[in-house]
């Protein structure tokens, strides 16, 4: 019996090395491209410059998502070509400095992804490497029905939000009204000024699909409670609005409902706190004692100033519209 040559031996390990780590890998390609159907996944070595070819078919017209690893970073050539035609309907090179390679440390090998639309029918796909690799192709068929992750959004002036696509890739961007948001390659919106437009978001299959966006000021808003918020014989304090004032301070105005006999005319160990919408604290007040004067059975607005070197971030990672803003205090001292 022959001898398997040194060089076949390290293909064989490199092949069973991308057949192992696989599983992981897809896991994580998977989260780029929700719901699609895998058409074919192969392993296999190549020779340099040989091409390798492999036969499909497609059903209906549809985003195809390539998921190519490989031992080492190449260049390769990927054709798809009609039974009877020697030329590519469509194809796509992805050169060794194609910075899209990814490295993958945990297993050793190099990932890169491409998209193609194609309508229905039967294929050749046609693979060319420029070196003697070891491979692992996952050919994929995206979802025939596509939907942003928002169809309409609320995003506060100077802040961003991603915009993704689920059953679809994004070919380009685009806003009805940049001087209101405008819109990254990629699906970025950054909003620049109150008031309302559309981004229309194309998809490599020539779908359009769009989000409504409303642009609104850095500004937190909510509801003022009263007596008959309040349950009898007790007071409750609730914070209603918060703004950056010209210097950069943060204003917060709040009310106190007094649903009981007797003045309040102190409020001890009162404390404000503003947390962000990941629940991290990005201001705070104290005072010991807080002096009021809240007649029975009424309600009264107060405001507090938290200076901007209290601030735990800076003025412009500070999202106040989608803070959350509590107010608590000890027994407040009464009088008839």
């Amino acid at each position: 019996m022959k001898k398997c040559s040194f060089r076949n031996r390290i293909c064989l390990l490199l092949t069973l090395v991308l057949m192992l780590t696989c599983v992981c890998a897809e896991t994580t390609s998977a989260s780029t491209v929700s719901n699609y159907v895998n058409i074919m996944q192969k392993i296999s070595t190549a020779t340099a410059n040989s091409p390798i070819r492999y036969n499909f078919s497609l059903s209906r017209k549809s985003d195809i998502y390539f998921i190519l690893r490989t031992n080492e970073r190449t260049g390769v050539s990927i054709s798809v070509k009609e039974p009877l035609h020697d030329t590519p309907v469509e194809s796509i090179y992805l050169p060794s400095t194609n910075p899209s390679w990814q490295y993958i440390p945990d297993s050793g090998i190099y990932e890169n992804t491409a998209t193609i639309n194609l309508n229905a029918g039967d294929y050749i796909l046609e693979l060319s490497f420029e070196n003697d690799v070891t491979y692992n192709l996952s050919m994929n068929q995206i979802s025939k029905v596509a939907k942003l992750n928002k169809s309409k959004v609320s995003i506060t002036k100077g802040f961003t939000f991603q915009l993704k696509v689920d059953g679809g890739t994004i070919q380009k961007c685009s806003s009805n009204d940049k001087n209101i948001a405008t819109v990254s390659k990629k699906g970025k919106i950054t909003a620049k000024k109150t008031g309302q437009t559309k981004i229309n978001v194309k998809l490599t299959n020539g779908k359009t699909l769009t989000c409504k966006v409303t642009v609104k000021d850095n500004k937190y808003s909510s509801d003022k409670i009263s007596i008959s918020d309040t349950i009898y014989n007790e007071y409750d304090m609730k914070a209603y609005s918060a703004s950056f004032d010209s210097k950069g301070n943060i204003t917060v105005k709040f009310v106190i409902a007094n649903n009981s006999y007797g003045k309040l005319e102190n409020i001890q160990n009162l404390k404000v706190t503003i947390k962000d919408s990941q629940k991290n604290t990005i201001a705070s007040y104290k005072k010991n004692s807080y002096p009021v004067n809240v007649k029975s059975y009424s309600d009264k607005s107060y405001t507090i100033t938290i200076p901007k070197s209290a601030l735990k971030k800076s003025k412009s990672k500070i999202d106040l519209r989608t803070s959350k803003i509590t107010i608590t205090g000890k027994t407040a001292n009464a009088s008839l």
